[in-house]
C-alpha cells in the first residue's frame, strides 16, 4: 500500500475492529467475534434456555458476529433477544446489510416455513389427527390446490408487512403462501402419484438431492461405529450378509465390497447421543439410521436395507437395539418398508439442513469473514477474491438467529431434534 495512504488504513482498521466492548448500533461498521449465546430465551420460560455454543469442549462451535447485547435477566451468560419488528434492525456491520427488497425477500421467504398466524389454519386443514396429515391426498393439496386463506386474514398480514414484502408473499407466478412447487416426480407423471414410493426413486433423490456428500463408499462390513467407546458399547451394525445378498443382482457381499459397488449413508453415530432426549422431550419420534446401497448395473442406487436403532443402557454404557428391514412391496412388509425409508429420509434432511447447509456452510464462513475485514485491506488481492462470496451471509445468519435456529423457532418446530436441533450441530 502506498505510504500516503497507510494512515488512512490504520484509521479505518481501528473503526472496523472497534474497542472489543459496548453494544453495537445499526450504524457502527465493527467485525468482533461473539459465541452463540443469543439462541435461548431464558426470561420467558426454562423450556426456552439454550446452552451457549462454542468456547467450551462440550459445544464447540465457530465464532458469530458480535452484537454486545445486555444480557437476559434469567441468565447472565445468554444475550437477550430482539424480537419483531425491531429483528429488522438487528446488528450487522453497515456494510454488510440488506437493501429493502432483499430483507424482504428473505423475510417473507422463510415465514413461507412456518407463521404463528397460519398455524390454526394447518391444524384445522388436518384436524382429525393433531400434527398429521390425515391421508395422502391432504399432502397433494398443498401442492396443487394449497390452502384457501380467509380474507381477514390476508387483510391482517396486508396491513402489517410493507409492499415489497407483500409482493413476495402473493407471487404473480404462482408461488402462494401456502401453495407449494410440485415436486418433479409428480409433475412428470400425473397419472402415477405414488412413484416416489419407489426404491429406484429413494435412491436418485439420495444422490440427486440436497446431502448426496454423506453417501460414502462402504469399505467393512458390517458397518462400525466410532462412538467414544468409554461411554457406548455394542454399536457396530447388526446387518447381516444375509440380509442384502439376494439383492446384490448375483454378487457375494465380498464381490460388490471388491467391486466398490455398495455404498452407506450412516446417521448412527450422529443420532445416538440425542435419541433418547429426542425421543423422551420432545414431541418427535426417531431412529438412528443406517442405509446400505447398492450400485446396479444400469448405475442406479437402490437401498438394500435399512438399519433403525434405538439407544439401551448396559450396565454404565449406552447400547442399542437395531432392527434390520430389506426391501418389500406389498402387504404389511411393504408399508413398514415405507417407513423405514421416511425415517431415513427425516435424518438425512435434518443433517443436510443442521449441519452440511447451516454448520458447515453459513457458520464456518463466518470467522473467515470478520478475519477478513479486521486483517485485510480492501484493496488486497484475497479481500478481493473473496469479498463475493461473503455477500449477505452475515444478515442471513443474524436474521437466521432471530426468526430459524432460535429457541422455538422454525428450525425447532419443523425438524426431528425440535430443541436439540443446534446443540446436535
Amino acid at each position: 500500500m502506498p505510504a500516503a495512504l497507510r494512515k488512512y488504513r490504520e484509521e479505518e482498521l481501528k473503526a472496523l475492529r472497534g474497542e472489543g466492548t459496548g453494544e453495537l448500533k445499526t450504524g457502527d461498521r465493527v467485525y468482533d467475534y461473539a459465541l452463540y449465546n443469543d439462541l435461548g430465551d431464558p426470561d420467558n420460560g426454562a423450556d426456552l434456555a439454550r446452552p451457549v455454543l462454542g468456547g467450551s469442549a462440550q459445544y464447540p462451535y465457530p465464532r458469530r458476529g458480535r452484537t454486545s447485547r445486555p444480557p437476559s435477566k434469567t441468565d447472565p451468560n445468554t444475550e437477550s433477544r430482539v424480537f419483531l419488528p425491531e429483528v429488522l434492525n438487528i446488528y450487522v456491520p453497515r456494510d454488510e446489510q440488506f437493501g429493502h427488497l432483499k430483507l424482504s425477500d428473505f423475510i417473507a421467504f422463510n415465514l413461507k416455513g412456518l407463521v404463528n398466524q397460519i398455524i390454526p389454519l394447518l391444524e384445522a386443514y388436518v384436524n382429525l389427527t393433531p400434527n398429521e396429515f390425515d391421508s395422502f391426498k391432504d399432502v397433494d393439496n398443498l401442492y396443487f390446490n394449497g390452502i384457501p386463506l380467509p380474507t381477514d386474514l390476508v387483510n391482517q398480514i396486508a396491513s402489517n408487512i410493507p409492499l415489497e414484502m407483500m409482493q413476495e408473499f402473493f407471487r404473480s407466478d404462482g408461488q402462494q403462501l401456502l401453495k407449494y412447487p410440485v415436486p418433479q416426480v409428480i409433475q412428470a407423471d400425473r397419472s402415477n402419484p405414488i412413484a416416489w414410493r419407489t426404491d429406484e426413486e429413494f435412491g436418485r433423490e439420495m444422490i440427486a438431492g440436497l446431502n448426496p456428500l454423506l453417501i460414502q463408499l462402504l469399505k467393512e462390513f458390517p458397518p462400525v461405529s466410532n462412538l467414544d467407546p468409554e461411554v457406548y458399547v455394542n454399536q457396530n451394525s447388526s446387518i447381516t450378509k444375509q440380509d442384502i445378498e439376494y439383492n446384490l443382482d448375483g454378487l457375494t457381499v465380498e464381490e460388490a465390497l471388491t467391486s466398490k459397488r455398495l455404498f452407506i449413508l450412516d446417521h448412527h453415530d450422529t443420532l445416538m447421543p440425542y435419541l433418547k432426549m429426542i425421543n423422551e422431550y420432545t414431541e418427535a419420534k426417531t431412529y438412528a439410521s443406517r442405509t446400505i446401497l447398492f450400485l446396479r448395473g444400469d448405475n442406479t442406487l437402490k437401498p438394500v436395507a435399512i438399519e433403525l436403532s434405538l439407544p439401551k443402557m448396559e450396565g454404565d454404557k449406552i447400547g442399542c437395539v437395531s432392527k434390520v428391514y430389506t426391501p418389500a412391496e406389498h402387504g404389511v412388509e411393504g408399508w413398514i418398508w415405507q417407513l423405514a425409508k421416511a425415517f431415513v429420509n427425516v435424518n438425512d434432511s435434518g443433517h443436510h439442513q443442521l449441519v452440511s447447509h447451516w454448520l458447515n456452510t453459513h457458520a464456518v464462513l463466518k470467522p473467515f469473514m470478520i478475519a477478513t475485514n479486521r486483517q485485510l485491506s480492501a484493496v488486497h488481492p484475497v479481500y478481493k477474491l473473496l469479498h463475493p462470496h461473503f455477500r449477505d451471509t452475515m444478515t442471513i445468519n443474524a436474521l437466521a438467529r432471530e426468526l430459524l435456529i432460535n429457541a422455538n423457532g422454525i428450525i425447532e418446530k419443523t425438524f426431528c431434534p425440535g430443541k436439540y436441533s443446534l446443540e446436535m450441530s
